[in-house]
């Protein structure tokens, strides 16, 4: 069965798990499509994603806090081969910058490493992009209601990440460390304990081998190195700290 055929039986068990009321306001996300694009581009057919995630060395999840004003709507679909939003071009970047780090080879915004356009990226490595909260809200949501829904859908959470994704990297967007928090307490649980720190970027399980990242959320008011180049750098220390198998 495939990772998309897995995330549609999810999704009709996780919407109908809410009351009638409420499930016009789900949304699905998971691994993008990166085919042709449709419907005045605002669409993606699927593509080669299913290939590029299996063929991938790191398997990377965004975990991000909720969608934003899009009821009903399904990210899997989105056109993200012509997506220039700033929140998503972080991520675009973010996406290539882990998927080229090596030993001796860090990506950095100054020495212009990345794609441009940065959407491009989705042709060549898998994106997956997960919410923790997936009725869709506004333009902000407090920590404390990112933690309600985690605890409500851990569950469905640690199925969709866990068993049908099985990422060895999860990129835990923001929230002053909620995220991250979240990760550990609701999807990992039984790695709480054994994740080390080894910056305040990065969080390292050796076997098996989990990296979850505690980055700034894409939209921060700070500057794009910041949000970029500071994650490939730490990313670089962890990497000369641990020598991790899964950037040799």
């Amino acid at each position: 069965m495939s990772i998309h055929e897995q995330e549609n039986i999810l999704w009709d068990a996780w919407c109908d798990s809410y009351p009638a009321t409420v499930r016009d306001l789900f949304v699905m996300d998971g691994l993008c499509c990166n085919g042709e694009l449709c419907n005045d581009n605002w669409n993606s057919e699927p593509g080669n994603e299913e290939e590029l995630w299996a063929n991938a060395k790191r398997k990377i999840v965004f975990l991000m806090k909720d969608p934003n004003s899009n009821p009903g709507e399904d990210y899997r679909r989105w056109g993200w081969r012509a997506i220039t939003a700033k929140f998503f071009k972080v991520i675009f970047n973010w996406l290539q910058g882990l998927s080229e780090i090596t030993p001796t080879y860090t990506p950095l915004l100054e020495e212009r490493s990345y794609l441009d356009p940065a959407n491009q990226v989705v042709l060549k490595y898998p994106l997956a992009i997960v919410n923790v909260k997936k009725i869709s809200g506004s333009s902000s949501v407090h920590n404390n209601t990112v933690y309600d829904y985690a605890e409500r859908d851990a569950a469905f959470l640690r199925k969709q990440v866990r068993d049908i994704l099985q990422p060895n990297i999860v990129v835990c967007g923001g929230g002053s460390g909620s995220i991250l928090d979240i990760v550990q307490k609701y999807i990992y649980p039984e790695f709480e304990d054994r994740l080390e720190k080894v910056n305040n970027w990065c969080y390292y399980l050796s076997e098996p081998e989990l990296l979850l990242i505690n980055s700034w959320h894409p939209s921060a008011r700070i500057s794009d190195a910041e949000k970029i180049d500071d994650m490939m750098r730490n990313v670089a220390d962890l990497i000369r700290k641990k020598s991790p198998k899964l950037f040799k």
